[in-house]
């Protein structure tokens, strides 16, 4: 069995720890094990304090998750699978941290066969986001992406706002993403009650996935490809695709798989001293997954 991932977004000061207490008040009447992956700025955290000693958690400080520590999470993760083996890990981020590049560091190739990413959730702060063209073009650009790529997006502090303006919020976010899961936290609690991760409400344990449009998923190559071929395919690529990375055994290349990359359309390959596992993850917007797992097995001869 893989472990469930969500990644947990937002603005400082949105909610995110109550929304994460809750998941895991709820994780543990299900029976499941879960852990935490908490991401801070400074060089203390707090937050992990209040998690309680029943939660296995792991703390990354002095540095944002999707950016200038992005290279640690693959050992932070590898280490809470072996050693703990949790059902489920949930990813607090820091408010600077854009869901794509973190959704990006969390899929190592070498990880990516372990864990099962079940979606983005976001909180959105209603009087911040209302006031967002107060803010640096930068912080209003990042808090206009963290709601376009969730999965589910929550409005917190809805009660410092009127109605007519919750509403504003709504369609505001709904114009940037249509396939939003939106919901509304009031005073903590989760409008509809809390239906992703494990335990939900109705047994909905996988509601985050119905509404997953920025999906992953990992291929382990079997048998070398011819590099002519592979490099063909992947230009061919529609834009749905927007990441690819991993280890590629070619036919040429030897019994050592090569590091290949791919963004924007164009791919990178790179010879490894060492010998990886032949992994890779795809990244994109309403993957066709079927279909681009039998074109990588026809590349392998695998009919």
């Amino acid at each position: 069995m893989k472990t469930e991932l969500y990644i947990i977004g937002g603005f400082l000061g949105s909610g995110k720890t109550t929304l994460l207490l809750q998941l895991l008040e709820q994780e543990k009447a299900a029976g499941r094990k879960a852990a935490v992956l908490m991401n801070e700025i400074g060089s203390l955290s707090v937050d992990s304090a209040v998690l309680g000693d029943q939660t296995t958690v792991r703390d990354m400080l002095n540095g944002c998750i999707c950016c200038t520590i992005k290279d640690e999470i693959e050992v932070e993760l590898l280490t809470l699978y072996r050693e703990h083996r949790p059902d489920v890990i949930y990813i607090e981020t820091t408010g600077a941290a854009h869901p794509m590049e973190v959704l990006d560091a969390c899929t190592s190739p070498l990880i990516s066969m372990q864990l099962d990413v079940k979606g983005i959730i976001t909180l959105v702060d209603s009087v911040r986001w209302l006031e967002r063209d107060r803010l640096p073009i930068a912080h209003r650009k990042l808090m206009e992406d963290q709601a376009r790529w969730s999965d589910t997006a929550a409005l917190t502090k809805t009660d410092l706002v009127t109605k007519e303006q919750a509403e504003q919020v709504k369609r505001e976010i709904r114009s940037l993403n249509k396939n939003v899961d939106l919901r509304v936290m009031t005073f903590g609690q989760m409008e509809g009650g809390i239906t992703f991760g494990g335990g939900s409400a109705g047994g909905e344990t996988h509601h985050a996935r119905h509404h997953l449009h920025i999906r992953t998923f990992a291929y382990e190559f079997v048998n070398h490809v011819p590099r002519a071929a592979f490099i063909k395919w992947a230009e061919q690529l529609s834009d749905s695709v927007l990441r690819m990375k991993g280890f590629v055994k070619f036919e040429d290349s030897g019994e050592r798989p090569e590091l290949f990359q791919y963004a924007y359309g164009v791919p990178f390959f790179q010879p490894q001293p060492m010998k990886r596992p032949a992994v890779m993850v795809v990244i994109g917007d309403g993957l066709d997954e079927e279909m681009l797992k039998q074109q990588l097995n026809k590349l392998e001869g695998i009919f």
